[in-house]
């Protein structure tokens, strides 16, 4: 085959359409993400019932999904939640919020609404003083994209 500017172009034309079809690994697909979190956050997360999180089963739109995370601590100096990160593993941004708390000035409980680009886990960690990382997930199926395509 020669190289001429049709086959360059027809090369790349298949090349884009690869790319942009969202071609996944299977196995992420069949994921839950916890995996993904954790080498973001650089650390095992232990699935606990101390963190709630509170999405719908099914939502119309994936462009503004309501989400409520609430941590059971006292928020004592001795026990509080540093922070809280919201992940969506199937987004074209992995990490979607980042919520900063201080021991006995704030009460660990946001309220938003976020954007899922496809039916996925959402994920929730709870990284205390103590450097334990709680994690807390559930399935949300969306009928529509939310997310732009990057």
């Amino acid at each position: 085959m020669s190289v001429s500017r049709r086959n360059v172009l027809i090369a790349g034309s298949a090349a884009g359409a690869f790319f942009a079809g969202g071609v996944r690994d299977p196995a992420l697909a069949l994921s839950d993400g916890a995996d993904i979190v954790e080498g973001i956050i650089g650390a095992t997360a232990i699935e606990s019932d101390r963190v709630l999180l509170d999405l719908p089963a099914a939502f119309p739109n994936g462009a503004t999904v309501p989400v409520l995370v609430a941590v059971d601590t006292p928020m004592t100096t001795a026990d509080h939640v540093r922070r809280v990160r919201l992940f969506a593993p199937r987004n074209p941004i992995v990490e979607i919020m980042t919520f900063g708390f201080e021991p006995e000035l704030s009460l660990p409980r946001v309220s938003a609404r976020i954007r899922l680009s496809e039916p996925q886990y959402v994920i929730a960690v709870a990284e205390m003083n103590d450097g334990a990382a709680l994690l807390a997930k559930r399935f949300v199926e969306v009928a529509t994209n939310g997310c732009p395509s990057q």
